[in-house]
């Protein structure tokens, strides 16, 4: 990981640059590092003063009032999903908790096995080519040139060591299986820590899974985090993993209402009816997704 840079040494990057290239220069570049740490300040103070409560009572008084754009899904809950299934990622991850969007924001999507993620590491692991040598790092060597400071790095030595942290957690994986972020957190608390006030940009350290949205028709499509542990996942053809739900198709939150609600099968719409066992709503319901007659739910979820 690379270390994080301390005051005084900032302070003599900010120097040097003023030099070189002058004030103009230092205010772009100034810009996203003050943000960083803002927003770092800002983790610290949520997940102190409530962290995941305090999120689930903000998300609770939002959807009283706007019930469409706030799931009734707890977002902090994971699902456990055959990373097979996250074949496809979208253009336009959503950085909110418990969204609820229309739009045809579920069609924009790539295919996750033509990410530059995927390809680095599939690089990486199966072929020897070194992180260097990598499309993404090629995509971060020109953030390089153009002043950025990809994941916190001021160096591509920097960032090179970041991702070889990435060859102990496909071995760690490979080895013991994938743990939750909870679990990892139990384990190793402090390293957890130092990782967490350093890059996470969640409320809670225990968030840091990979993030899916799922669209109207119950695609599961991956998000903005954990690109990389998606990748080794699927390259170690793991059964399942857990993930987190960011953002639902307003229209795969009407079947989440109408499951949640519903106690007789014959009422069900045929949408609803082909998605009992979709991993999101299959505890929402007491259906035998087998039987096709009209019986009555075997239990009634509460509101």
């Amino acid at each position: 990981m690379a270390r994080d840079p301390g005051m005084w040494e900032l302070l003599g990057r900010a120097a040097s640059t003023a030099r070189s290239e002058g004030p103009r220069e230092l205010y772009r570049r100034s810009v996203p590092v003050y943000r960083r740490r803002r927003d770092r300040l800002c983790r610290r103070l949520l997940s102190r003063s409530g962290g995941i409560p305090a999120g689930r009572t903000y998300l609770r008084a939002r959807r009283r009032v706007h019930p469409g754009s706030v799931t009734d899904a707890d977002p902090f809950v994971r699902l456990w999903i055959d990373p097979d299934r996250i074949d496809r990622q979208v253009r336009t991850p959503s950085k909110r908790w418990g969204r609820v969007d229309g739009g045809d924001w579920d069609r924009d999507t790539v295919p996750f096995g033509e990410t530059a993620a995927y390809s680095s590491v599939e690089a990486h692991f199966n072929r020897g080519v070194p992180w260097r040598e990598t499309a993404e790092f090629e995509q971060y060597r020109d953030r390089f040139a153009a002043g950025e400071q990809p994941k916190g790095c001021a160096t591509a030595d920097e960032l090179e060591t970041r991702f070889q942290k990435l060859d102990a957690i496909y071995e760690r994986i490979a080895t013991d299986g994938y743990r939750s972020q909870p679990e990892l957190w139990a384990e190793r608390p402090d390293y957890q820590q130092d990782i967490f006030y350093k890059w996470d940009r969640t409320l809670d350290p225990r968030l840091d899974e990979i993030t899916v949205s799922i669209g109207r028709d119950g695609a599961v499509l991956h998000g903005d985090r954990g690109d990389h542990r998606l990748a080794i996942a699927r390259l170690l053809d793991l059964e399942e993993i857990p993930v987190l739900v960011r953002r639902r198709h307003a229209r795969w939150q009407s079947i989440r209402d109408e499951l949640s609600t519903a106690t007789r099968r014959s009422a069900l719409t045929n949408r609803a009816r082909a998605n009992l066992e979709h991993p999101d709503v299959r505890e929402l319901h007491g259906f035998d997704p087998s039987n096709d007659g009209s019986g009555t739910a075997t239990t009634v979820p509460s509101s």
